[in-house]
């Protein structure tokens, strides 16, 4: 998941420097580029579609709430944070809510203050997470991916959707089994949600369990890049998007000058893992 680090940066770094040549899709490659073939040339059309890598790179650190109700797990199971990220570096500070913790990663090096602060999902696994979901399609602008257009449409709320299934190579980072199956509007072009698994060992000890289906609601315009303005999570049952099992509240979407955050770590002596 959030953990394929290595790749997505190197992705992001390169983006990042490309993306004032072109913001558009072709058949050609580059040194830095991966081939492009019918999976990826759609997934760059779906990225385009939400605004394209220029603004999404170039329009400054993001800044959100990500209020993430299990509801499986009961009424008060809740992960909720403000975050606020670089596009460009994957740098990420969080301010949790209602408790006096911040934390935050930065180059693969985790911290969080005040010194011996916890956080539950591991801030290991959930630094990057809810970047990496309210992200989609930009995460899978990807150099460590590998994109497969599946022959089969999926239905979600009686509409038919492309399908391209995204893995990742072995050296990608803690998580390289992750998989997502992006859901993309053969229309417009929009991506409506994917299907994925989570392998990461802090929270998949025994194996990664039955994938999950995660959706891109209620798209608005944040300066110029369509972004969720909520999820909801739910099962997959043989190979279809299933009941309703979690749902994110995601608020105060907002683009911030570069150096407005600060995002480095403030203490040696609060790093916790790197």
């Amino acid at each position: 998941m959030n953990t394929l680090f290595t790749s997505i940066l190197t992705a992001s770094a390169l983006s990042f420097l490309s993306v004032s040549c072109s913001d558009t899709t072709t058949e050609s490659t580059t040194e830095n580029q991966a081939p492009i073939n019918a999976g990826r040339k759609l997934v760059m059309e779906s990225i385009n579609a939400h605004g394209g890598k220029q603004k999404w790179y170039s329009n400054g650190l993001l800044q959100f709430r990500w209020k993430y109700h299990l509801t499986d797990r009961g009424p008060d199971a809740i992960v909720d944070s403000t975050q606020t990220v670089d596009t460009t570096t994957l740098a990420v500070v969080h301010q949790a809510t209602d408790k006096d913790i911040t934390f935050g990663a930065q180059a693969g090096t985790y911290w969080s203050s005040p010194k011996g602060a916890t956080f539950t999902p591991p801030i290991q696994f959930w630094a990057l997470t809810p970047y990496y979901f309210l992200g989609i399609p930009f995460v899978f602008n990807d150099e460590g991916a590998n994109f497969t257009l599946l022959e089969d449409t999926i239905v979600f709320e009686g509409k038919d959707y492309t399908q391209v299934k995204i893995t990742f190579n072995p050296s990608s980072g803690d998580s390289p089994e992750d998989y997502y199956v992006l859901l993309i509007d053969p229309e417009t072009k929009l991506t409506r949600g994917a299907y994925y698994t989570v392998t990461n060992k802090l929270v998949a000890p025994d194996g990664p369990g039955p994938a999950k289906f995660i959706s891109l609601d209620h798209l608005v315009d944040v300066d110029g890049v369509m972004l969720a303005s909520g999820h909801r999570t739910m099962k997959m049952e043989d190979g279809k998007i299933g009941a309703q099992m979690r749902f994110t509240e995601v608020s105060g979407v907002k683009f911030l000058p570069k150096d407005s955050v600060d995002l480095s770590i403030p203490s040696e002596d609060l790093i916790i893992a790197n």
